[in-house]
């Protein structure tokens, strides 16, 4: 593995494809408002074929996030996904399992999705703040375009802002949301009320200790 698989580049690009989610995404709502959802992604690879899908639910109702929507699309059309491919999606992806999200969502977290499917970078319109980030082993960069990031994110709110009104996790203050802490407490459940020790989020360390003080 080279660091090259983790550099991401030509950011122009990247941000005209989020730029034709956002129309796909717009499109598919007006086709169908229930059965898709409000995220879009592509899969991108050297070659430069692109597909793109929007998150829909499946046969049980579940949802199908974009992702993994994109991936399977990709497989779908052109087989397995080479190196250096490149994941575009309007949301940067969830990590959640053990809450609501995991019961809605089929399959995985979308982050445990790309870490088994061998794609190292994923270029993201807006940065989903109800999320844990410590699990994802690819390299995550939102865009820097204004006009871009504020159309996903008026996207994303659509469904993140009763989530984002959380202010405390079992009596500890948290910041913008309680992700961090729910997963940090989740996580230290199921190693056996292990202590947190992430370099990268003490909100996450603060719900592993709550764990172990047996809240």
């Amino acid at each position: 593995m080279l660091l090259s698989d983790f550099r991401i580049q030509n950011h122009d690009k990247l941000d005209r494809i989020l730029v034709d989610l956002c129309d796909l995404l717009m499109q598919a709502k007006q086709q169908d408002s229930e059965y898709f959802g409000m995220v879009a992604a592509a899969v991108l690879d050297p070659d430069n074929r692109c597909v793109a899908a929007v998150n829909y639910l499946d046969a049980e109702g579940k949802r199908i996030h974009a992702e993994r929507a994109a991936l399977d699309a990709y497989q779908s059309q052109y087989g397995d996904i080479p190196a250096g491919s490149i994941i575009i999606t309007t949301l940067s992806p969830c990590t959640e399992y053990g809450t609501d999200m995991a019961n809605e969502r089929h399959g995985t977290s979308c982050t445990d999705l790309i870490n088994q499917s061998g794609v190292h970078k994923v270029y993201a319109g807006y940065a989903d703040p109800s999320q844990d980030e410590t699990r994802k082993q690819f390299h995550l960069k939102i865009t820097t375009n204004p006009r871009i990031r504020q159309l996903c994110k008026q996207f994303a709110d659509t469904f993140l802002k009763d989530k984002l009104d959380e202010l405390s996790f079992l009596g500890s203050q948290c910041t913008k949301d309680c992700s961090g802490h729910r997963a940090g407490y989740e996580w230290s459940k199921r190693k056996g009320l292990k202590q947190g020790n992430s370099p990268w989020s003490p909100s996450f360390n603060k719900g592993a200790a709550l764990a172990v003080a047996g809240k």
